[in-house]
Formats: C-alpha cells, structure tokens, sequence
C-alpha cells in the first residue's frame, strides 16, 4: 500500500557531536555535551575517557534529549575523549560516533568554602569579580573552581535572572581602559559598549534590549571650607567656597542602542544634585589635594524596576541611594544622609555610608550593602561597621526592615553586595578577611561561607552572586516522531493532517523565553513564527500545520529557534520536505491490524492512540512502563472492522518512557511514547 506523507530529510544521518567541539580549549568544568539527532532513538549513551581507545573510562550514562550537563567529574588541566551513541526503541545499540577530545585550562583562583548548615544552603554556584586581580570564577557550595574568565581581565559586575552576565576587561592601552560588555559563560562577547567614555562600577541590559551604563563626566566646582582649605590655597587656589575653579567628577547614567550603540537616553549627576552637599568626613576632599580633582559622586550600581519603569542609583560619597523615574528622568526621591541642600526626605536616620550594591526585592524594599566607611560618625559604632541592610520605603518614610552586621575584622571599606536569595537568605560580600562571602538566614545565622584568599591591595573581591548554573542558554531541539525507511530519514505526515512538531527542551538552571520560526520555499507553513516560555529542566512541545499538495519538488524548510535572552545561542535545523509516495513498512502493512505512533508524542498529560481493524476482533490495549511493569489496561473487548482512536491521561503518572502494547488473536505490536512533565 502507498501513501502520500510530507517527508523531512535531516541534515545529518548519524549521531554527529556538537559541543564541546573537537580539540576544544574550556575555561570550566560544568561540561554541557549536545549531539545530533538519530532517528527512531530511544535515548543516547554518553561515554567519557581520558584515552582514545576508552579503555580508561571514567564515566558512562544515559540521556533521552541532546544535552547533558556532567557537573561532577571533569577536573582543571586535563583532556578528556568523549562520544555517543544512540539506543533503539527495540534497545539495540547504534554505533559509536567519532570521538572528540577537548582539554581543560588552570584554575584561577584559591577560594575555599565551608558549609555550616547544609540543609539551608540556597542550591547553585557562586560568581565573583575580584579587582585588582582582574579575573572572574565560579565556585560551588564545597569552593571548587567550576569556571573562569580565563585569559582576559574580566571582572564581573552582575548578572540577572535569566543569566546573562555583564562586567568590564583589562584593556592597558586604552584611554578608557575598562570597557564593559556581556559575555557567555562559554567565551562568546554577546554585546560591548562603544569605550567613547570612562565606564564604571555598573552595566545592565533593559527590557527594550538596550544597555545602561554608568560613565565619568565633569564641571568646574568650588573648594568648599573644611580642614583642607589651607592645603588648596598652597596650591594657589581660592578655597572659599564660592569661586568656580576646580574640577569635579560626576557621573551620568547613558542607555546605548543595542544596535547601533548610539546614546538614546542620558541622566546627568550635574543636572539633579546641588554641589552644595558633598563627602565631609570620608577624606575624599583630602584624596582631591592629590589627584587634583574631586571624586565628587562615585555612583557604584544601578538597577531598573519595569514595574514602575524606574531606576535606582547608589551614590557612594553622598551616601544616598535615588529614584529616578524613567525616561522622564525626574528624582522620585532621595533615601540616605542629609546634606546642605535638604533635598533628602528619607531615611536620614539609618545611617548607611559609602554603600555598594542595589537589590530591588518582590515586596519592593531595598536590599543593599552598607560598607560602614562612617558609621563611627552616623551611627556612633566604637570602629567602621560593615553590614547587610534592607530597607522598606512607601516614598514618604523608610525604615530598616532588617540588618546583619560583620564582625569588625570582615569591614569592607570598598566593593562588595549583598543579594536576597529564593530561599530567604542574604549572600554578603565584603573585602574584608581576604574578601568572603557570607549566607545568612533571616535570623542571622551563617550558613556558608566562601574565602577568596585575595589579599590588598593586590586583590579585591567586587561582587559575588548566587545563581542556579553557568549554562544559562542550555536547551535541545528535537524532532518528533523521527524516523527512517529504505535509509531515508525523515517524518513523515499525511497531507490530509501535515502537522509538524519539536519537543525544545531546557536544560540549564534558568528560565527561558524563545521565538520559533518556520520557513520553506513553497510556502507550505506560512512562515509561521510562535512565542513560548520553558521553566527550568521544563519543555515543550510545538507544532505547526501546513497546507501541502502532492509534488515531486524538493523544498527546503528551516526550523530558527530563538533563545530571547540568549540570541548567541539561536539554533536552525534545515531539512529538505517534498511529498512522495513511499512504500510502507512491512510491519505497518495492514494484515489484521495497525497500531499507529500515538499523537501526540512526547505528551503531556493527554496522547492519542489510532489503530485500525481488518475485521471484527477480540482488541487488548496495555500501557507498560520501561521495566516492564503494567501501567494500566485501556482495552479489553472485540471491536468492529475499521479505524479506532483510544486516550491515555497519565495525570498520576511520572514522566518518562511508556511502550502501548496491543494484542489480538493472531498478532502483538507496540509503539514508544514520552510523558514530559
């Protein structure tokens, strides 16, 4: 019997390796490994050596999709072989691909780490930026090395949500010579902002796409009078407080087009604060005698609240922290110290000083890092104080809704964070002790710590972060119902239902939005384009349905996945689709019945079971699970001549590999089907 069917013919026909690539150089030892799809595969076994011949392995497992992660085994300065082979639905194994060998580098760094309460640490990995050092790592929970910048100077400012990682770079023979940019985890420069300016301290993407950043600018100011005066007027200057004569540095806020890397949107320090208020305790005014101008603002980080389209800046020599209503760019207010100006309505009484870092967190409180430079003077501390401060503002008062403060010999005078985690805790960052941080429950107990071991002024600790795995971008495309005939491979569709469909599966830590998009040259499906959100470990199944006629002509069709945070991680399948007559195989030649591939599969709860009959007949349909255990009987009783469709719910059950069996008096078939949940 023939058919017409849409066929898809695959790039590749064997289990070719994708990443790491051949001969590759990996700066981390969290390896994702992906692979090319094989048609009528049951899963996929991946086997690692440390020989060609893989007499020597050292680890083997199995994976139903096209990546896997292996966290625990790879170590730094080694070379490891690695490939794959596919097992069939009847369990028979496929050969074994080509293997390709890739070679770890030297860690970097010395941290070390020490869990004092297992059970309430937060799950992931730590990432910090260490100046003057210039470089960049991961630890996990036990202090082991996992990644690093390797051999640029890249330092670490934040990351967010969906793990895009943002920082700046060494770049000695530069007159800026800090640019900033987003880099992956695996090497890729993602964006870099055009270095026309000095950036600092702070870089953040929008949620139009485009880049904010913090950059030096400058005015002529006053001297003010203080204890300096007298030194300022050797130097044959004024120092009254009133004559314009010396140079004051600023800073302003710049969103770059992320196109073009024009400046679409400015915010100038010099438009909104009055010189009037200024550092009178910290001895910035003392550095100014030297350097012969004034690190008037040092604004040091920056957030973006979409909600109330809002930015928040802290800036570390008033000791303030502002909001700024975006795009007008008026202040909704300013929380800190008050000054000459006045212009300070909250938070006067809580005393934080030289702050670093911003959190904005759920409840809408601020989470931010009191580097303590003056708290012998704000708060009446014996010695500086550094702590963990998050602070609650309805826009007329704030109030701090809770504190931890370091032990004196952990003060950090400069750099550090803190960060509110999902579990509830607060990782605390400081310079101190060799730069550490610190997990801390909400009733002040530690329950992680990690060392640095980097030691001033050689080295600081900028920032650190918790965040869920350095493959941020991780996922899988896979082809449903993939399978081959006569040594074509391809799937196959009726043209009375020409429905194609992919399971995408996300294999990192983080959430991830993408964008699909179908296209074909003789306009089968209509260059449909589809938007979808997969939680971490999740996945998805999409589907797009043509409008095909029978034609001898070949059309080549391109499936573009797009990962929305992720762009650099884009993946495109192309395939060849024409309609042919093919024969069918002899198994599903209909003598007495047919069993067909359930629909649809993966599923998730609900698939679809066709089957037809020759004549009148005694039917028995069974779901078993991969070990052969029954799972449940959908039928069990004679049916009539003709086509016949069944549902199996699989709401109670897990997911995984599940065989339907069907049986009659004369013959025994069965199909695959994936519960995905």
């Amino acid at each position: 019997m023939k058919q017409s069917v849409l066929f898809i013919l695959l790039s590749f026909s064997y289990a070719g390796l994708v990443s790491p690539t051949d001969q590759a150089m990996l700066h981390y030892t969290h390896i994702l490994f992906e692979w090319e799809q094989i048609p009528e595969t049951n899963y996929y076994e991946i086997e690692i050596a440390e020989d060609s011949e893989f007499s020597n392995s050292i680890f083997n497992t199995t994976d139903n999709t096209l990546c896997f992660i292996e966290e625990n085994i790879i170590e730094w300065s080694h070379s490891y072989f690695w490939r794959v082979r596919s097992i069939s639905d009847a369990g028979i194994a496929g050969d074994w691909s080509s293997p390709f060998i890739f070679t770890t580098s030297e860690k970097i760094s010395s941290s070390t780490s020490t869990i004092i309460n297992e059970l309430e640490v937060q799950t992931g990995v730590t990432i910090f930026g260490a100046f003057f050092n210039y470089f960049s790592a991961v630890i996990d929970q036990t202090g082991r090395e996992i990644w690093n910048s390797g051999p640029e100077d890249f330092v670490y400012y934040n990351s967010n949500n969906t793990g895009n990682v943002f920082g700046c770079y060494l770049s000695p023979g530069a007159e800026n010579n800090l640019p900033g940019k987003e880099i992956s985890f695996s090497g890729e420069t993602v964006w870099e902002e055009p270095n026309e300016d000095f950036l600092h301290h702070d870089l953040l993407r929008l949620p139009n796409g485009n880049y904010l950043g913090i950059i030096e600018t400058s005015s002529l100011g006053p001297i003010p009078i203080g204890e300096w005066t007298s030194l300022f007027q050797g130097l044959g200057f004024q120092a009254n407080g009133v004559t314009i004569e010396f140079p004051w540095v600023g800073d302003k806020l710049v969103e770059w087009d992320k196109d073009t890397k024009e400046i679409v949107w400015s915010w100038n320090i010099f438009d909104h604060f009055s010189m009037s208020d200024f550092d009178q305790f910290g001895g910035t005014w003392n550095e100014a005698y030297f350097s012969l101008h004034y690190d008037w603002t040092h604004v040091n980080a920056m957030t973006f609240d979409e909600a109330e389209s809002a930015l928040y800046i802290s800036t570390r020599h008033l000791s303030r922290i502002t909001k700024i209503d975006y795009p007008s760019g008026n202040i909704i207010w300013n929380l800190g110290h008050q000054m000459a100006s006045g212009d300070v309505e909250l938070g006067n009484d809580i005393g934080f000083s030289f702050q670093h870092s911003l959190q904005i967190l759920e409840n809408g409180n601020i989470l931010t890092f009191d580097n303590g430079n003056l708290s012998s003077e704000f708060r009446n501390t014996a010695q500086p104080i550094s702590r963990a401060i998050e602070i609650s503002t309805d826009g007329s008062a704030a109030s701090l809704a809770w504190s931890y403060e370091l032990p004196s010999d952990l003060f950090g005078f400069a750099s550090g964070n803190a960060q509110k985690l999902a579990n509830g805790n607060v990782l605390i960052t400081t310079v101190g002790g060799g730069g550490r941080s610190l997990e801390v429950n909400q009733n002040g107990n530690v329950v992680w710590e990690g060392l640095y071991n980097l030691s001033l002024p050689d080295g600081a600790v900028y920032r650190a972060n918790r965040i869920p795995g350095i493959h941020p971008g991780a996922y899988s495309v896979m082809i449903n119902n993939f399978m081959e005939s006569d040594g074509d491979q391809g799937v196959y569709l009726s043209s009375s239902n020409p429905e194609i469909s992919f399971t995408i599966h996300n294999e990192g830590g983080f959430p991830l939005k993408f964008s699909a998009h179908i296209t074909d040259s003789q306009g089968w499906f209509n260059n449909d384009t589809i938007g979808f959100e997969i939680s971490p470990s999740g996945s998805e199944v999409i589907s797009f349905e043509g409008n095909i006629t029978a034609s001898n002509d070949s059309n080549p069709v391109e499936l573009t996945v797009i990962p929305i945070d992720h762009k650099e991680k884009s993946k495109v399948v192309s395939v060849v689709g024409y309609t042919t007559p093919l024969e069918l195989d002899e198994e599903l030649s209909i003598k007495t019945f047919t069993l067909f591939k359930p629909f649809p599969n993966p599923f998730n709860p609900k698939t679809m079971i066709h089957y037809s009959l020759v004549n009148d007949q005694k039917c028995l349909i069974q779901v078993y699970d991969i070990h052969g255990k029954l799972v449940q009987t959908l039928l069990n009783k004679t049916q009539p001549a003709g086509a016949h469709k069944i549902a199996w719910v699989a709401n109670q059950q897990p997911s995984g590999l599940y065989f339907i069996k069907m049986t009659t008096e004369s013959s025994t078939k069965n199909q695959k089907i994936m519960l995905l949940k």
